[in-house]
């Protein structure tokens, strides 16, 4: 018997119980007073049998039922890793993801924006998407083509039209595309379908009638400091402040809506040092615990000389600089790998089931459709508009799937990522996201940890916290 290799144990923090995590079965226990060293000791040691002889019969029989402790080999257990990454993929397959970009060009200037290049060249004739060339909006016709060629992609895996289609750009409420947006969003409707929407949010108040329930029903917004900073980062090209700008709308959207309003503070050593002082303005806001409101930090990943890519800050440590300041109130998170894991924990706790698992990222590589004004299908949000994504066509006469294209992206997995199966965080991250791997190891089919193991453990612990501290029902703990 020993402790299996999938066994995760969550940062330390005082007066928060520490919590196992096994990355086979999905168990979550917190862990009591006396186990929780023995646990610590034998995951760092590798002695077993000392921990062994520090637990009860029932303790022992408790972990070795949740698949803590295991009589599997090693290559049993990474067997196992693999069956269920691939069952996962399959499973994530039949519930296929769509985006429609009403616009690739964008009212904003920002100074990280990771579409730049693509954008730079829209005013050329030599390019392949430009303005010349009509095909950087959007045009009536492609609605109705995208819409149907999505009813059929659902149809194929037993699905009914409706379900959420997200609305990306470029900046695709840009309030001059107005007429496409509304066509999208009507049509869209009558179908059954209901929307988000990842946007500047700069004009965000020419759409209030469509945003909430059965229609726009999430927004996205970046505000990245104090005005004096974000104004510098986040340049709207009509030269008035892009930070009052998104403030007022997001302040309409929160009194005339129900919509879910997600905000995103991209951080970098040199602005992280001020996101208290924001979170002290979005108090004054009354965004702190709003019941429509998640605030959240993230990283800027930016392509390097060589073709790879980097970050400015990684995520582990903007996580360990925003975590103090993250207490101020519950809808305030570090990263967005830790919404991720909360959504994902806290209805295991909840619930007393077992964490969902997966066999992959993100549903760029299970099914993300992307139809852009290009008349092009692509796989990846990062890397809309580049050939790498492009896994086929739009039009007049339907979809056309490039068959190699799509087995690429849609067919990576961690059952096809042989390093990634010896980690225990395997089913928990899904190797990554695919497209940074392929700028870094010129293949999708590598892995990019981007820090996940450090940033999953502590966004476990503050998960726990806020579990027990919100009047939840408290699990019963394991303990020797």
């Amino acid at each position: 018997m020993r402790f299996s290799s999938y066994s995760i144990l969550s940062e330390k923090k005082e007066g928060i119980p520490r919590t196992l995590l096994n990355g086979i079965t999905g168990a979550v226990d917190l862990l009591g007073p006396q186990l929780e060293p023995v646990i610590e000791n034998a995951l760092e040691t590798g002695d077993v049998p000392a921990a062994l002889a520090h637990m009860s019969d029932e303790a022992r029989q408790s972990l070795l039922n949740r698949g803590h402790l295991t009589e599997w080999s090693v290559d049993e257990e990474r067997a196992i890793v693999n069956i269920l990454a691939d069952e996962a993929h399959k499973a994530m397959a039949r519930r296929p993801s769509f985006m429609i970009v009403p616009n690739l060009d964008c009212n904003y200037r920002c100074t990280y924006c990771f579409e730049r290049p693509m954008q730079n060249g829209l005013k050329s004739s030599n390019t392949a998407i430009s303005h010349k060339k009509n095909n950087v909006v959007m045009q009536a016709e492609q609605v109705g083509q995208a819409l149907d060629a999505i009813a059929l992609l659902r149809a194929e895996q037993g699905l009914s039209e409706e379900g959420q289609i997200i609305l990306y750009g470029g900046e695709p409420l840009d309030r001059r595309n107005q007429a496409v947006v509304r066509q999208i969003v009507s049509e869209g409707r009558a179908r059954g379908t209901f929307f988000a929407a990842i946007t500047n949010g700069h004009d965000l108040d020419a759409y209030l009638d469509l945003i909430g329930r059965g229609g726009i029903e999430q927004i996205q917004v970046s505000i990245d400091g104090p005005k004096r900073v974000h104004d510098k980062r986040r340049i709207y090209v009509g030269k008035e402040s892009s930070f009052d700008a998104i403030v007022a709308n997001v302040n309409r959207v929160l009194e005339h809506t129900d919509a879910e309003v997600q905000i995103r503070s991209h951080v970098d050593p040199q602005n992280i040092e001020l996101f208290g002082e924001l979170v002290d303005f979005f108090a004054g806001q009354g965004w702190l615990d709003h019941p429509q409101v998640v605030i959240y930090g993230n990283t800027v990943y930016e392509r390097t000389g060589d073709g790879g890519v980097t970050s400015r800050i990684d995520v582990a440590d903007i996580d360990a600089t925003l975590s103090p300041i993250a207490q101020a109130a519950r809808n305030i998170y570090t990263s967005a790998p830790e919404v991720h894991a909360e959504r994902s924990i806290l209805p295991a706790l909840n619930a007393g089931e077992p964490m969902k698992l997966k066999g992959t990222y993100c549903s760029a590589n299970t099914g993300n459709y992307i139809f852009a004004p290009d008349g092009s299908i692509y796989a990846c949000w990062e890397s809309v508009g580049k050939e790498c994504s492009r896994i086929g066509t739009f039009g007049e006469s339907g979809a056309e799937l490039d068959a190699e294209a799509t087995d690429r992206w849609f067919g990576r997995s961690i059952a096809r990522l042989p390093t990634c199966q010896r980690c225990a965080f395997a089913l928990v991250c899904g190797g990554g996201c695919a497209q940074y791997a392929e700028y870094e190891s010129d293949t999708l089919y590598a892995s990019y940890c981007d820090d996940f193991q450090r940033t999953f453990r502590s966004a476990l612990t503050r998960t726990v916290e806020r579990y027990l501290d919100h009047d939840c029902k408290q699990e019963e703990k394991v303990d020797a």
